[in-house]
């Protein structure tokens, strides 16, 4: 009986909880860059403290903190383009990977470098629009 009302508890808190990020998370898509990750942890600690969670709060203002001292958004920028790089030269192995599955016959490997390309394409996509969002 107790486990029940505990699971029930725990429902609740979550629920309560997603539908207060869900509310606010409009808020900050129009806002880019640091000022966008601002947004965001603010959010989270608003919800931190409505559910008196002390460790999470304690870690999004030791975040929030960092982010207000350090961010820029030229930093993110390169950042960004860091990643573009790596993802990129995880798609060239990928797909040389993938040619000698091709030479060698084996649908298996085949399969797996195809789904590992596709998701590595959608990253970069998603990275170059984050980047031109902050050009």
């Amino acid at each position: 009986m107790m486990k029940k009302i505990l699971k029930i508890q725990a429902l609740g808190v979550l629920l309560v909880s997603t539908s207060i990020l869900a509310n606010t998370q409009n808020s900050c898509d129009n806002l880019i860059g640091c000022q966008k990750k601002i947004c965001h942890l603010e959010q989270s600690i608003a919800v931190a403290k409505k559910m008196e969670n002390k460790n999470q709060l304690k870690g999004l203002q030791v975040s929030l903190n960092k982010v207000n001292k350090h961010c820029t958004n030229d930093k993110l920028i390169e950042n960004l383009e860091d990643k573009i790089k790596d993802t990129e030269k995880d798609l060239e192995k990928d797909r040389k990977d993938y040619e000698k599955a091709l030479e060698d016959n084996r649908p298996d490997k085949i399969e797996k470098y195809k789904s590992k390309m596709s998701e590595e394409n959608s990253k970069i996509e998603r990275l170059k629009q984050e980047l031109k969002e902050l050009q």
